[in-house]
């Protein structure tokens, strides 16, 4: 059977970057690798960033895990078996799934038998998951399906502050592995760890389903630059986004140059693009996917 790894964890935990490195381990050990990306966006933006070497599927406009796409998921899935045979494939959820439903998917008559749940890996944003658990359930939900948490941008959470963060992911999981990731990097050990061994695995074990935990995002992609430098596309961008607005992410063109702009509940970061292989498509130059609760277009002002 095809071992299957579900990366989860809210919007900005820093799923691609830790996928980058997972690849990286995957490929010491695995001669055919896969990944399904999901993007609740119109446009594939992660994408773009992963490093080739992997069998690389494509999912946009929702959750994969909801009826929206669930169809163009599993189909994927099975043509993915059929004609790329991986050994392993890491499907990265968009962060605003909820992976309760993941069993659905490895009980999906014609899919039970090739694929295999091996572990559900849950990133956890030190600074902002325990703002966005009080009103969000996809990211409750994300930290109790969790195998194990990797525990990202732990450089910028006060001391005091990491051993709150602990008792909270206790309270919510306590069977979880806790793995830190400041700057969202992990050693080849840490790494192993997280993997685990063959006697660590999920097997048969599937999530509770219960009831889903769908919150009211809603995608919009907008027009955004160019801009002349940086501090002027982060006034722009940020000043035009309303409150409700959780996360924005898109490929700008700032001072001629093409840098990925990543704004999440009020942190901004902006660095020129490093595309991997021909990944630079004109379709997503000068677009932001912006995902908010409740969002309509008319309140965004750029």
């Amino acid at each position: 059977m095809i071992d299957v790894i579900l990366l989860t964890g809210f919007l900005g935990s820093g799923k691609t970057t830790c996928l980058n490195q997972l690849l990286l381990k995957l490929a010491r050990q695995y001669d055919r690798v896969a990944v399904v990306m999901n993007e609740f966006g119109s446009i594939g933006i992660d994408g773009r960033l992963v490093d080739q070497g992997a069998v690389l599927v494509e999912l946009q406009n929702g959750s994969i895990f909801c009826v929206c796409i669930r169809d163009n998921f599993l189909a994927a899935m099975a043509n993915l078996a059929q004609e790329s045979q991986p050994e392993v494939v890491v499907i990265e959820a968009t962060g605003v799934a909820d992976p309760f439903e993941m069993g659905d998917f490895v009980a999906y008559p014609g899919l039970q038998d090739i694929y295999r749940l091996d572990r559900i890996v849950t990133l956890v944003d030190a600074v902002n998951f325990p703002k966005v658990i009080q009103t969000l359930r996809a990211a409750r939900a994300q930290a109790q399906a969790a195998d194990v948490f990797i525990i990202t941008k732990t450089d910028l959470l006060d001391p005091e502050a990491m051993p709150r963060l602990e008792n909270l992911l206790k309270d919510i999981n306590p069977t979880a592995l806790r793995v830190t990731a400041p700057f969202c990097r992990l050693t080849d050990t840490e790494w192993d760890t997280v993997l685990g061994s063959a006697a660590d695995r999920r097997g048969d074990r599937q999530p509770d389903r219960g009831v889903p935990a769908r919150d009211p995002m809603v995608s919009i992609t907008v027009a955004a630059g160019p801009f002349a430098d940086s501090q002027t596309a982060e006034k722009v961008i940020t000043s035009g986004l309303p409150p409700n607005a959780l996360r924005a992410k898109g490929f700008v063109d700032i001072g001629g140059k093409l840098h990925l702009f990543q704004h999440t509940i009020g942190r901004t970061e902006i660095m020129e693009a490093e595309l991997a292989g021909s990944a630079a498509k004109a379709d997503a130059i000068g677009q932001l996917v912006i995902i908010g609760l409740n969002l309509q277009p008319s309140q965004i002002m750029l």
